[in-house]
């Protein structure tokens, strides 16, 4: 069982090839220009260290979102494009389950937080059980202060908006741990594991109706006072 998996959601560009629990190859930039110029030489860079090809791939990983509005967009558009010619299952994951994981052995709870710009963050609260995030809330996007002031707990945070926001997580939760900077970013060789999860359970995705969860409401734009945000099921 050979898996594809694509990560667009945030500024760094991830591509990784595994067979069954086995990395074959990966490859990740930080870039300041679009993905969708780097994106297909890294697609071939993997494939060609997996000693791989497209039509060996069992199925090709994406990461949904919440993230970065251009980012997700070129990264369905390219699995999209990948999957419907060779008719490959493809299977979506969660930008914030994927950073969830990247501390498997975490003890308690672990909350991703995501710059969504404007004050706002991408957030939710998981557990960590057997080395898997379970998700305890709903994916949420609003004010730094409201989302923490939702949270009962202190716990392990990560992701891009502990840069920005750190004074105002440890002001609300003195004793939280702020993960390491090297895992504030979501892994495309975790995206591959999350989705092995999936495929092995039965779960695909249609290519057709898959779409980023961008947390806004109606539309991409940014959240403006008589906009409430909203939560995707």
């Amino acid at each position: 069982m050979t898996l594809l998996a694509i990560e667009t959601a945030t500024r760094q560009l991830g591509v990784a090839a595994i067979d069954g629990e086995r990395l074959l190859a990966s490859y990740e930039l930080l870039a300041e220009h679009p993905h969708a110029v780097e994106l297909p030489g890294a697609v071939s860079r993997v494939l060609q260290a997996a000693q791989t090809t497209l039509e060996q791939i069992d199925a090709i990983v994406v990461d949904i979102g919440p993230g970065s509005f251009t980012g997700l967009r070129i990264g369905l558009a390219f699995v999209k494009a990948l999957a419907f010619p060779r008719r490959t299952p493809v299977v979506g994951i969660p930008s914030l389950d994927v950073l969830a994981a990247n501390v498997p052995f975490a003890e308690g709870w672990v909350s991703p937080v995501l710059d969504a710009k404007q004050q706002n963050i991408y957030t939710a609260l998981f557990q960590v059980r057997d080395g898997r995030p379970v998700k305890q809330s709903e994916y949420l996007l609003g004010p730094v202060d409201e989302m923490l002031e939702q949270m009962k707990q202190a716990a392990v945070f990560l992701g891009d908006g502990c840069a920005r926001y750190r004074d105002q997580i440890l002001g609300r939760f003195p004793r939280a741990q702020i993960a390491a900077p090297e895992l504030w970013l979501p892994r495309a060789a975790t995206l591959a594991r999350l989705g092995r999860d999936r495929w092995l359970a039965g779960e695909r995705d249609d290519p057709a109706r898959l779409v980023p969860m961008y947390l806004y409401p109606f539309d991409c734009s940014v959240r403006g006072p008589d906009r409430p945000t909203s939560v995707l099921p």
